[in-house]
Parts: C-alpha cells; sequence; structure tokens
C-alpha cells in the first residue's frame, strides 16, 4: 500500500471508521510523507472527530439522523426516508467535487490534502434552504407530500394519474392562471397575491385538473412555459427519448461474468469536448493485480509470493 502512494497514486480513498487506517500506520500523515503531494479522502458517517465520529451508519440512518425522514411523506403516513439511496449517492459526488478540488488546488501550492467527508454533513448541505429557513424564521418543515405553499406548485390527480405543478414564481403563476382561464388569480401574482386565498385557488385547480389525463397537462402546460410534470415511475422515465439525447446513460455490450449487456448512468453533465467516457465495464476483482504492481517494480516471481500470502488477489 505505501509504495503504492508512494510511487503510483495521485488519490488514496478510504471508507473506514474513523482511526482504523492510521492504527494501520496506513494514516494520511504517514502517507504523506511518503508522498507530499497525495490527495487522501476519508468516507465515514459522521467525520473523524466530534461526539459522532466513533459512530456508523448507512444512506437510512444518515436519513434519520439529519431530518431528512422525519421531513418526508404526509401527515397520515408519518416518516419515510427517500426512496432513494440519496445520501450514498451525494457522497459520492460530493467526494468527486472535493478530489477534483483538491488536485485543482494542488496545481497551486504543490501540495497534497486530506479530505475528511461525513455523510451527516452531505445530508445537510441537501437541506440547505431548510436551514437557513429553520434558523433563521423558526420554520420546521413538515411532512406535506406533494403539498407547496403555493398552489399552482403541488401535485394534483387527473383523469389518469398525478401531475406535478411547479409554477415558482410571477411569470409562471400568471401563465398557469391564464393557461386554466383563471384571470383575475392571474393578475395578482405578486407576493401578497401567491399567498392569499391558497387554499380556494387548490380546490380550483384540483376541478380543473380533473378535465384532462396528465400527460395531456405536462404537454398542455409546457407548451405554454409553465412547469408540469407527470409523476412517472423510473421505467417510464427510462424510456424517455430525451435520455439518448443526452448520452446520460451507457450500456456495456459485455460484463464478463454476467452474460448480458448491462447499463449504467454515465454523468449528470456534458463537456464541449473531451467529456466524461466510459471505456470498459468494471473490473473483475483482481483483473489488474498483476498490471499495476508491475507497475511499481514487483516481478512475477513477487506478485506470486503476494497472492499466495493472501496479500493480493
Amino acid at each position: 500500500m505505501k509504495r503504492l502512494a508512494a510511487q503510483w497514486a495521485d488519490v488514496f480513498v478510504e471508507n473506514y471508521r474513523p482511526g482504523a487506517f492510521r492504527n494501520l500506520g496506513l494514516g494520511y500523515e504517514d502517507l504523506a510523507r511518503l508522498n507530499p503531494k497525495l490527495i487522501y479522502v476519508s468516507m465515514t458517517a459522521f467525520g473523524q472527530d466530534g461526539p459522532r465520529g466513533p459512530q456508523t451508519a448507512y444512506d437510512h440512518a444518515i436519513q434519520a439522523t439529519s431530518g431528512i425522514t422525519a421531513s418526508t411523506g404526509t401527515e397520515s403516513s408519518g416518516p419515510i426516508k427517500a426512496g432513494a439511496p440519496v445520501i450514498d449517492y451525494a457522497t459520492g459526488t460530493m467526494g468527486a467535487f472535493a478530489m477534483a478540488a483538491a488536485l485543482f488546488q494542488r496545481t497551486r501550492t504543490g501540495k497534497g490534502q486530506y479530505v475528511d467527508m461525513a455523510m451527516l454533513d452531505v445530508a445537510l448541505i441537501l437541506q440547505a434552504s431548510h436551514i437557513t429557513d429553520s434558523l433563521h424564521s423558526g420554520y420546521r418543515p413538515r411532512r406535506r407530500g406533494l403539498w407547496h405553499r403555493y398552489s399552482p406548485s403541488r401535485g394534483y390527480e387527473t383523469k389518469d394519474g398525478i401531475v406535478q405543478l411547479a409554477a415558482s414564481n410571477d411569470r409562471q403563476h400568471q401563465r398557469f392562471y391564464e393557461a386554466i382561464g383563471e384571470f383575475d388569480d392571474a393578475r395578482h401574482t405578486d407576493y401578497a397575491g401567491r399567498n392569499t386565498g391558497t387554499e380556494a385557488k387548490a380546490e380550483k385547480i384540483a376541478a380543473k385538473m380533473k378535465e384532462k389525463t396528465a400527460a395531456e397537462w405536462e404537454d398542455y402546460l409546457q407548451a405554454r412555459h409553465v412547469p408540469a410534470a407527470r409523476v412517472r415511475e423510473l421505467h417510464e422515465a427510462l424510456a424517455d427519448p430525451h435520455l439518448k439525447s443526452r448520452g446520460v446513460l451507457h450500456t456495456h455490450a459485455e460484463v464478463p461474468g454476467v452474460g448480458k449487456g448491462v447499463t449504467v448512468p454515465l454523468a449528470a453533465f456534458k463537456f464541449a469536448h473531451g467529456g466524461p467516457s466510459i471505456d470498459r465495464p468494471p473490473a473483475r476483482l483482481g483483473e489488474h493485480t498483476d498490471e499495476v504492481l508491475k507497475q511499481i517494480g514487483y516481478d512475477a516471481d513477487q506478485i506470486a509470493a503476494l497472492r499466495e500470502a493472501g496479500a493480493v488477489r
């Protein structure tokens, strides 16, 4: 490990409990002495120190600890975790951002960096607006399902499903009310007007939404520059032709050991040139061990001895 860090690595990532690698002589200080330019990233539940530092967790436990679970769901459902492991995904994404930032900083300073990532911190960043509102005004997020404080920004039942409206600024409010024929409400789109008679407006909207299907409303409102979306299941979202135009999914025609193609998300962004790509499927365990060890000077006999000792696969 030390030889890899000294001769080969730009970035080292570990997600063991705090102190575990330091106790093995593989902490940041140990490896930084061998490679002062190393970016060392530790990902844990609560960070390396503090009252919760030694504790462990997974995505759904962090959702519960951070307040996300308590604010998700409806008044009748009780607390509900988010459907996807969003904290796991966001921690990886935030980690990639931190690594890229540290590598860029290194080009300016010539120095390596230690990055202390905590899943709880990430969960709080994902609630930034709620946090600011709560600490400023005492606001406490409630379980409101598809409810929003503005009636043209809620979920409504249609003939065959739910359409999520998201008219969130003055112009969108005006366009929405004009689109459904409520011209009086369309004239009152300032802050005070949007907050007057909200529930009465919601009742009128709910009745209107029953007149068309969710897909019809989506097409009708989007054509008038009003944010609206039919609530889709994942398999429907994946069938949307827009994904192909974005190139967000990549399919490996063959994956060793699987026997059929495997589709994975590529990236949530595009570059004008030289953008992200996936050149090969995930490696099988130990597939590149010999290749990597040879790059740092191990010969065939030494690699065989490491494998026999169980040090590598």
